[in-house]
Order: structure tokens, then sequence, then C-alpha cells
């Protein structure tokens, strides 16, 4: 198991940045920046899905290619297309696991390389093909378990320790490797009208630790949260575990 370690506000600026962790390989001709393809797990849920990523100087047509041929044919339309795209994120459903099985939903996406081909567009200043590979497994890491706050409990508003216990094993039982642990802590509120995202925070961690010391400045009285934490294995499969708590 991983070693405990304790960050404290002091550093929580310096975490807001992001720790990303390299979970797959870009490759090609150097222009595709960042090519990723990686299994999302939700262990609280029991459900599963996929998720990829691309970014690239700017590209008008993407083709993301697997095992079984085409997964993704992609290019935006009319003016949209004279200006091309740059970053791309994609997830499928998450199917629950007792409606489709684990195994029939990774046959979906077998394991294996996966090329991103993209057409470069003019105004991105390239131009051909660019391309990038990114390495699918299957190894999809168990969720940690929750220990502060407590499940449903109420908190004075105040610095406040979150804790959880790490993993070093696959849902398969076998050994993993993890990258970084993701802590994502939000308010319980509908997403604004026009605002991307919701308010709260997010940050990338060592996977040495398995705590931090949140700023009380970060919190609001009568106020209900959600938070979660996912484990990121070296391959850059993810599985998450979540909870719930309020402040007083």
């Amino acid at each position: 198991m991983t070693n405990t370690s304790k960050y404290t506000a002091a550093a929580l600026a310096l975490l807001l940045a992001g720790m990303m962790p390299a979970v797959a390989v870009a490759e090609g001709n150097g222009t595709l920046k960042q090519a990723k393809v990686i299994i999302d797990h939700n262990a609280t849920d029991n459900d599963t899905g996929f998720q990829a990523f691309i970014d690239a100087e700017g590209w008008e047509k993407l083709e993301v290619i697997g095992p079984n041929g085409v997964v993704v044919d992609f290019r935006p339309m009319g003016t949209v297309n004279e200006l091309g795209m740059t970053e791309l994120f994609f997830e499928t459903v998450e199917p629950e696991n007792v409606k489709i099985p684990l195994a029939d939903l990774l046959r979906k996406m077998p394991a294996g390389d996966y090329e991103f081909r993209a057409t470069a567009s003019k105004l991105g200043g390239k131009s051909g093909v660019m391309s990038g590979h990114a390495l699918l497994t299957h190894k999809i890491p168990q969720g940690v378990t929750l220990v502060e706050p407590k499940e449903d409990s109420a908190i004075p508003v105040g610095d406040t320790l979150v804790k959880w216990k790490g993993t070093d094993k696959a849902i398969d039982g076998s050994d993993v490797k993890i990258t970084a642990y993701q802590l994502i802590i939000e308010k319980d509120e509908e997403p604004h009208l026009r605002m991307i995202g919701k308010r709260g925070l997010s940050m990338y961690l060592p996977a040495s630790v398995n705590e931090i010391e949140i700023p009380a400045v970060f919190f609001e009285p009568g106020t209900s949260y959600l938070w979660e934490v996912l484990a990121i294995e070296d391959g850059g499969n993810q599985t998450l575990q979540s909870g719930t708590f309020k402040t007083h």
C-alpha cells in the first residue's frame, strides 16, 4: 500500500495547478500534442465507460482507429470547420455493470493500440495528416476507501482534513501501480446556466499521498458537498469512489 503523507493548505495553490499524469503515449510526427484513451470505472455506482482526449495545433477531421477498426469519425461543420479544432474530449455512456457485464463492455474496445489520425487545418499553421498513438489496457484499479469526512456527516466550517485509504490492487485482484490520485470536491448544486464546470476544486496528488488539509476559505456554512477520489494506474485507467458531507 502507499505510504501516508499529508499536504497542508500552504501547498494547496501548487496542487490546484494540477499534476496530470502521463497516462498514454503520444507519438506520430510530433504534431499531435496528446492522444489518450482510458477506462473510467465508478466503484460507487458500479458502472464503466471509456474516455479519450486529443490535443493538437489545429485539425479539421479526426479518426480514432482501434484493433476492431474506426471508433470515432469526427469533423466540425460549416464555418467552425474553417476555424478547425484543437482539443477534444469524449466519453461514452457508462452502463451499469449489472446491465452490461464488464467482460462484455471491454470487448467493445479491446486492449491494444489506438491510432489518432487528424487532418491539419489551414488556420492551425500545419498541413497534411497528424497522428498519435495511445495504448489501451484493461487493467482497472480497485476504488479507494473514503475515510474522512464520514459519509453524510456534518462538519463545522474550518480547515478540514480529507483522507482516504489508497489501493495497490486491480479489480481482478492482481497488483497495480498507482500513478496518482485525483481529489474532486464540489458544491452539491445544479451547474451554472452558462459557465462550464461547477464551483469546487480538483487536484492530482502523488500516489504516496492519501490525505490533504483543505483551508476553511473553501467551504461555506450550511452547504452540501460531493467529493470523490480517483485512483489512476500507470496505464491511465481510473476508478472513482464518491461520498457526501455537509457543513453547519
